[in-house]
C-alpha cells in the first residue's frame, strides 16, 4: 500500500483554505478538474511509496512516539501554487516551521 505521513490543518486553517478554494473553483476551467474535499487537505511530512502490511504497525508507533516527542505548533496558511501544470494545488504554511519541519525528519526516520 502507498503511506505518507501528514498533519492535518487546524480547523480555522481548513476553513480559510475552504474560503480560498471555494474562489479558484469559480475560475474558467475548475469544473473540468478534479478537487479534493477538505478532509483530504493536509500538509504531507514524508512520502513513504509502496510499503508491505505487515510493516505498517511498526512504523504507526514509531510515528507516534515521534509526535508525543514533538511539541505542539502554531501552523497557518501562507501562498501556495501548482504541480504537474495545475492537476496539483498545495497551499503553504507559515508558523513555527523549525518544528514542523523537525516532525517531518523524524517522520522521515521512523521508516528507517
Amino acid at each position: 500500500m502507498r503511506l505518507f505521513a501528514a498533519v492535518l490543518p487546524p480547523q480555522d486553517v481548513s476553513d480559510e483554505l475552504a474560503l480560498k478554494v471555494a474562489e479558484l473553483r469559480r475560475l474558467p476551467g475548475a469544473s473540468e478538474l478534479r478537487w479534493t474535499g477538505v478532509p483530504g487537505w493536509h500538509f504531507t511530512l514524508a512520502f513513504y511509496g509502496e510499503v508491505d502490511e505487515p510493516v505498517v504497525p511498526e512504523l504507526s508507533a514509531r510515528l507516534e512516539r515521534a509526535a508525543r516527542r514533538t511539541p505542539c505548533f502554531p501552523l497557518a496558511l501562507r501562498g501556495g501554487g501548482q504541480f504537474g501544470h495545475g492537476r496539483a494545488l498545495w497551499a503553504g504554511a507559515s508558523g513555527d516551521l523549525p518544528v514542523l519541519r523537525l516532525l517531518a525528519e523524524r517522520a522521515e526516520a521512523a521508516a528507517r
